[in-house]
């Protein structure tokens, strides 16, 4: 970051996170930035003790602040809210940067009271937005609306969103006076993940890294497998990841103990050292039904593996079509079967494929690069809000 960075402007940068583990693995190199400037950074989220090591090991203050992430309980949300005004009130921050939607409402609220600028990174619309809008999903998706309007549609926000799909929520929220940015994902440490060989051999591994929710097309995958040993291929399927129980789309453990128990699918639980998961695989398949700009395919990119995903936003967004990946329907297992058996049958193309997904991330995803966007953001919000 250059001298003129937002050293010379803020003092005190407070993150809002609802997701200890989830920032830690895709927004640790914000606090990283801060704190190698100078700044005093402060994390206000839910505890969890690895988290919460790695934040302040890279230099932040830590403040508890639970939030239901799936909760709805009006008495709840009234809680949660207060606990983040006061917190606000408490670290008295020059900005505020709130992650996921839930977090962006509250933090929202709490920065117009007591008006700080903030920076809302919305990096999925999830659960409420994905497919249709009827009975409570609808009415939860007018009450975000709603208090988006209430406490973020002012010249102090801005929004940065993944894809250009997510970035329409503003048009639905009417967020007029707002200012949109668009970084496509959280980026890949290029020197962590980097492009290792093959595992040698006939047979094929294709994993399908996330967490194991039915959004994320896990069931698909499963189906995809077991449409791909019917067919006779000598290949392997492994979900890696864990369940979010947190989630109302999560698969249970059971059936993930049904499906290894079938001989289906092999479980690797979720690992920190994902450069050496993607490295056992040949294909990286993401069959989900929506996303913000999913780390998973830009870190299977950084390590040189074939893609397979879907033609949804996110998703898309993360691949060159035909050349690092390809593309499927969502909610369609055969055809991802497909997509899958077409890599299978030509090591070739699955290897061309990888080695122009490590070109492609250089060009695009270094974390470094997205870092250094970000701050260029907080400056000019900052800007702005002096000017008020």
């Amino acid at each position: 970051m250059s001298s003129t960075s937002v050293k010379d402007m803020a003092e005190n940068i407070l993150y809002f996170v609802g997701d200890a583990p989830f920032f830690v693995s895709h927004r640790l190199n914000l606090v990283q930035g801060a704190v190698a400037e100078g700044y005093r950074v402060t994390v206000a989220c839910p505890f969890h003790a690895t988290a919460v090591e790695a934040i302040r090991a890279a230099g932040a203050e830590w403040i508890e602040w639970n939030i239901n992430r799936g909760g709805t309980s009006i008495f709840g949300e009234g809680l949660t809210f207060l606990r983040a005004f006061a917190i606000v009130r408490h670290t008295r921050p020059t900005l505020i940067h709130a992650i996921a939607i839930k977090c962006i409402l509250h933090a929202g609220l709490a920065s117009k009271i007591l008006r700080v600028p903030v920076v809302g990174a919305v990096s999925g619309l999830g659960y409420v937005y994905t497919g249709s809008g009827g009975g409570m999903k609808g009415v939860l998706r007018r009450a975000i609306n709603a208090f988006m309007r209430l406490g973020l549609n002012r010249r102090a926000v801005s929004f940065i969103f993944q894809n250009g799909d997510d970035a329409r929520m503003v048009e639905f929220a009417k967020l007029d006076k707002v200012s949109v940015h668009r970084i496509g994902g959280s980026g890949v440490d290029l020197q962590k993940i980097t492009m290792r060989p093959h595992p040698v051999g006939p047979e094929t591994r294709v994993g399908l890294p996330a967490r194991l929710l039915r959004d994320k097309g896990v069931y698909e995958f499963v189906d995809a497998a077991r449409e791909l040993r019917r067919r006779g291929r000598n290949a392997t399927f492994a979900l890696i990841g864990d369940p979010d129980l947190t989630n109302p789309t999560s698969v249970t453990p059971a059936e993930i103990e049904r499906w290894v128990r079938e001989g289906v699918v092999e479980w690797v639980p979720y690992t920190s050292d994902i450069a050496a998961a993607l490295a056992e695989l040949h294909i990286v398949a993401l069959p989900s039904y929506r996303e913000g700009f999913p780390k998973s395919l830009i870190d299977a990119a950084a390590a040189g593996r074939a893609i397979v995903t879907t033609d949804t936003p996110g998703c898309r967004d993360a691949i060159a079509i035909g050349v690092t990946g390809l593309l499927c329907p969502a909610k369609d297992a055969i055809a991802l079967a497909d997509a899958i058996d077409r890599l299978i049958l030509d090591r070739d193309l699955c290897v061309r494929m990888g080695v122009a997904g490590r070109a492609h991330a250089e060009d695009r995803f270094d974390v470094n690069d997205v870092t250094r966007r970000h701050f260029e953001i907080y400056r000019t919000l900052l800007s702005t809000h002096e000017l008020t």
